[in-house]
Formats: C-alpha cells, sequence, structure tokens
C-alpha cells in the first residue's frame, strides 16, 4: 500500500503532517464530518478512533472523502503507478463514503510523527473484506519497504504490518492496522523516524478498542 509509504516520506521530511497526501483540492475537500449513512452502523465520524487513542498528538482535522478518486488523492502520492488500479478496485466495490483524520505528533523527534486514522463504506461485508487484504497486500509489495506481519488479537480478520522504509536517504517505520466491520473498513496508520518509538502498542490497542466499540 503506498499510502504507507507516502505517510512515512512526507512525515520524516517535514515536521508537519499538514501537507501529507494529494494535492486536488477539488476532489478533496475540508469539511464536518459526513452525515449517517444508510446503512446500520451510524455517522461514520464515530468509527474514527478518539483523537487521544495514541498518546503525544496534536489535533486532527476530519476530511470528507465522498469519491473513490478522493480517497487515492488524499493517500497515495501523485504519480504512483497504482493510482489508476486503486480508484477502480474501489469503485469496483462499490466505495460510497470515507473520512479521514492526520494528527501530527507534538514531538517526532523521539515520538510517532504522525497518524493517520480513515474509515470507508463499500457495498457490502464482502467487498470491505476485499478492500482489507488489497490494501495489506499493497503494503506488502511495496519495494521500498521491509513488511513483517503482527498480530491484533480479538479483532477479526485484522491485517496488522509493520513497515520498515528507506528510500532517498530518508529512514522510518510504519504500523498500519486495517480491518472490516460490516461494509466498512476502518485503518489506523502510525508512522515514526528512525530511532523513535512508533508506539505500535498504542495503534493495536487503538484498534482494538474501536472494533469492540463498532462489534467488529
Amino acid at each position: 500500500m503506498r499510502r504507507a509509504l507516502a505517510a512515512i516520506l512526507c512525515a520524516c521530511a517535514v515536521a508537519s503532517a499538514a501537507a501529507c497526501g494529494g494535492s486536488s483540492d477539488e476532489a478533496v475537500t475540508t469539511a464536518p464530518p459526513a452525515p449517517a449513512p444508510t446503512t446500520p452502523g451510524g455517522d461514520l465520524a464515530a468509527r474514527l478512533p478518539p483523537e487521544d487513542a495514541v498518546g503525544g498528538l496534536r489535533a486532527g482535522m476530519v476530511r470528507r472523502l465522498p469519491t473513490a478518486q478522493a480517497f487515492v488523492d488524499a493517500l497515495y502520492q501523485i504519480g504512483d503507478p497504482v493510482r489508476d488500479a486503486a480508484r477502480e478496485r474501489l469503485q469496483e466495490g462499490g466505495y460510497a463514503d470515507g473520512l479521514l483524520r492526520d494528527q501530527a505528533g507534538e514531538d517526532p523527534e523521539t515520538g510517532v510523527a504522525l497518524v493517520r486514522s480513515y474509515v470507508i463504506r463499500m457495498r457490502d461485508d464482502e467487498a470491505a473484506r476485499q478492500e482489507v487484504a488489497a490494501a495489506a497486500a499493497e503494503v506488502e509489495g511495496s519495494a521500498t519497504g521491509r513488511a513483517e506481519e503482527v498480530e491484533v488479537p480479538d479483532v477479526d480478520d485484522a491485517r496488522a504490518l509493520r513497515v520498515t522504509v528507506s528510500q532517498g536517504g530518508v529512514d522510518g517505520s510504519v504500523i498500519f492496522v486495517t480491518f472490516a466491520d460490516g461494509a466498512y473498513v476502518e485503518g489506523i496508520q502510525a508512522v515514526a523516524r528512525s530511532g523513535a518509538d512508533l508506539q505500535e502498542e498504542e495503534v493495536i490497542r487503538a484498534a482494538q478498542d474501536l472494533a469492540a466499540r463498532t462489534g467488529s
């Protein structure tokens, strides 16, 4: 998943994570949380972890990503050869809506530099499970990072990967957790520079708490 690589490179290159992601202001709008979806499960915003789920973070703004194109623009680097395939996959899976929140770390020299949380709504349970598998496969297939599987106890079918990244003189690590809850896909990703605390246990615990709260 190039979304993990994009986050680590951006977070390690600058102190603020506010500029991470794509650059399409037309496709990605900054707005209040999306209205409650028509499928059971409540407001999409309730499916994001609390802002204090991982310690040492600044407040983050929630962005609505109403289309598959908006999601790709926000989470994949411009010029990434997998962008079009990712958009098509999400569209075919019935992408209906999404929210994204980025939180910069208060001290990226010693702790996490960025925590990115998102939730998207797909057509149905099967489409959500397929997207979880596809996201994990993208991480594992990245040529610029080495991925290791991480256990997420008590979260059915969750995928978690720790990625060590080194590219262009930038070194760091990512912990990425994603799981499906009905038609929803939820993801939490933390980024740290080399030598800083990735706070992996806190990220795993945040995913577990979120899954317990939403019923996954």
